[in-house]
Order: structure tokens, then sequence, then C-alpha cells
């Protein structure tokens, strides 16, 4: 039996959730670590409140937690959270979108991983996101997120992979245009629940936003002490040049 189905533009990261959780919730993990370390967390007292910015499916939630920080990780997608919750219990987790958010008390450090604001696909809303950060940091607070790159999408969002397991089915593929800068992941996934075969199309998109149209924004909205930095996968952390497949961004609240 198969059975389709449906969602709107507002929960358009739902029916990912479930496969994220599974195969991609856990692997960025190695590589934001040691860049959350060198970067953010010496700044940091080991109770500090941390804000996860579209935190998914919580797994780096949970890492922090773990580490005795106090942590609030932030989504949009109702699916994502519920996954949160059940990977880290001990955090709070709050639906809200990034543009808008509120949330009461300020952060010591915002921190926003694997590339979650390329998903943000114009400028203006990505102004509306940082000054919302600036909002919630307190005064000497950081805020760390990394960006896909030009050579990044040219060389990673291009052409098709699947993932196939006896109850489940992911097939997607991979168009950047180079024109828009829009980037779309294209997927299908069946999957084998209470007997029936559940069949989910959607599309994921991401903007290739320009750093320093992005550096740019930061300081419009008040941010300081910008730094960025490429990354390379084998190598981490680096100067920022043009084959650098990842950009990371930090920069400070005044004090």
């Amino acid at each position: 039996m198969l059975k389709s189905t449906s969602m709107t533009t507002y929960n358009a990261y739902d029916p990912f959730a479930w496969i994220y959780n599974k195969h991609w919730g856990y692997s960025f993990l190695p590589v934001i670590m040691p860049v959350l370390e060198n970067m953010v967390l010496r700044r940091l007292s080991r109770r500090a409140h941390i804000l996860d910015l579209c935190c998914g499916t919580g797994q780096l939630a949970e890492k922090l937690s773990a580490m005795g920080y106090r942590v609030t990780g932030l989504d949009g997608s109702a699916q994502m959270l519920e996954y949160a919750r059940e990977n880290a219990p001990a955090v709070e987790f709050v639906q809200a979108d990034a543009r808008t958010f509120a949330l009461p008390g300020k952060f010591s450090a915002v921190i926003s991983a694997f590339d979650s604001l390329n998903h943000i696909m114009k400028m203006s809303d990505l102004e509306q996101v940082f000054a919302r950060v600036y909002d919630s940091l307190k005064p000497g607070g950081v805020f760390l997120f990394d960006l896909n790159t030009t050579e990044g999408f040219k060389q990673e969002w291009q052409g098709d992979f699947n993932i196939i397991e006896d109850d489940q089915v992911c097939i997607v593929v991979q168009k950047y245009d180079p024109v828009t800068r829009v980037a779309v992941y294209d997927v299908t996934t069946f999957r084998l629940k209470d007997n029936g075969w559940y069949r989910a199309d959607f599309k994921l998109l991401q903007k290739n936003h320009d750093i320093s149209r992005v550096k740019t924004a930061l300081i419009k909205a008040g941010f300081e002490d910008i730094e960025v930095s490429g990354f390379d996968w084998m190598g981490g952390l680096r100067p920022l040049t043009p084959d650098a497949r990842r950009a990371f961004l930090m920069c400070r609240k005044p004090a």
C-alpha cells in the first residue's frame, strides 16, 4: 500500500525530519565541535547559556548540554523538534521563525550550524535573522555560523544519490544554478510504517549568499570583530580562499 503526504511552505522541512535525524543529524558533529571549541567555547563559562539557532533534530544541542552548557534550541519545523526533544531531553526547545523570534533572557553565544542560514533565501530576511540574534545576545556575546560557498555548491550540490534500506528509500537530486545562486535539493522518500509504504515528495532550497554582503549585513545589525574563515574537510579552519567549500563567520556584540 502506498500513501502520499502533503505539506505547506511553512512545514516544508517536516517530511525530511525522520530521515535527517537518522542519516545527517550526527554527521556534522565531528566537523563543528573542534570549530566551536576553538572559536566559541573557550570564551564561555561552563554554565553559559547558548542558543542553537535552526537546531534541527537536536544532536548539537545534546552534545553541548552534555558538556554542561545551558542550551536552548530553536527551529521552525515541528517534526524536527519532536526528534530534538527525544535526542536532548534536558534542552529547552522552541518552535519559532529565525527571522522573528523573541526569547526571554539573553544568551552568551548563538550558534547556527550545518549551513542552516543558507536556507534563508533573501538577504533582507537574513538581515532580520541577524537583528534578532543581536537582540538575543548579552553584551560581548558571540555569534558563530557557517555557510556553503560558491565552490561548495558547485562541487557538492550536483548530481543525485540514494539511500536504500529495508524500511526506507530516499532519492535526492541536487542542482545548483550559478545565475540565480539557488541550489535545489529535490527529495522523494518512501517509508515503511504501520504495514504500509508512505511517500513524500518535497524540495529544499539554499541560497548562495555573497560573503561580502553577509559581512555588511552583520555590521548593519551592530556586530563587530567579524572573522571569516574557510573550512577544509580534512584540515579544518584556514583562510577563506575561492576554493573553500564552506565558510565560518564569527562576530561579537559590543560589550
